[in-house]
């Protein structure tokens, strides 16, 4: 039990300073931080799950734009990957 608990807080941990991240990269102003939650949760797994750069640059790209409504040339999708994996190198 106390295995799991730990893996939580880890887990919340990443989530919360993930989602600053996220949030400090301006991305969508007129939103509420929570707003990008399901956004930043689907980075986080693919993080977790050993993804590789490109992958993720595919995956932020479709997010931003599919489920955001935003166009490609409004942000940096290499950009934005390599803060998230220098974030995330960073943190383990």
């Amino acid at each position: 039990m106390e295995n799991i608990n730990i893996h939580l807080n880890g887990q919340n941990r990443n989530f919360t300073q993930l989602r600053k991240l996220i949030y400090s990269m301006n991305l969508l102003p007129a939103f509420s931080k929570s707003s990008l939650d399901p956004f930043t949760q689907k980075i986080l797994q693919q993080l977790e799950k050993g993804t590789d750069p490109s992958k993720l640059k595919l995956i932020i790209e479709s997010e931003l734009c599919v489920t955001y409504g935003l166009y490609q040339y409004e942000f940096n999708a290499r950009e934005l990957t390599q803060k998230i994996f220098d974030w995330w190198e960073n943190s383990l």
